[in-house]
């Protein structure tokens, strides 16, 4: 498998995962409660992975090279599992929650890309955001 591809599987495989476990955590237990068990095995396995892999600096040196974004993204992985975990204790279906919520996600990605990072958008990405929210309102319509 070429070097572009299997990200793309890994992600399509862990997201699944993730939704399935997510929704069908234990409802008794805090949310935050259940994450910090689940960043412990996070932690624990990125560790191994650090070492196993043998690319980069010392633990420190690398550390020192991080900068804002990496803090942010640990902040907005606590959003997303946290929202996720309550979403599905709210109720949404695996079905629809994260459809609706990465459409979304995919419109305003479209529109920093564009505003923001001075990404190109063309026709085919105005078309593709009128099917996000087609679809988002097919999925949502009682």
């Amino acid at each position: 498998m070429g070097n572009a591809v299997w990200p793309l599987f890994l992600i399509v495989g862990s997201n699944l995962v993730y939704h399935l476990a997510s929704r069908g955590a234990a409802k008794a237990v805090n949310p935050f409660a259940a994450l910090v068990v689940a960043y412990t095995i996070a932690a624990a396995v990125s560790l191994a992975l650090f070492f196993a892999t043998g690319r980069g600096a010392a633990p420190l040196a690398q550390l020192r090279a991080m900068n804002w974004a990496n803090y942010a993204l640990g902040l907005a992985i606590i959003g997303l599992e946290g929202g996720f975990l309550c979403l599905y204790r709210a109720g949404w279906n695996a079905s629809v929650g994260p459809i609706v919520t990465y459409s979304a996600v995919a419109v305003l990605l479209l529109a920093v890309g564009a505003f923001f990072l001075g990404e190109h958008v063309g026709w085919r990405q105005v078309a593709g955001v009128a099917l996000c929210l087609a679809g988002i309102a097919l999925v949502t319509a009682r």
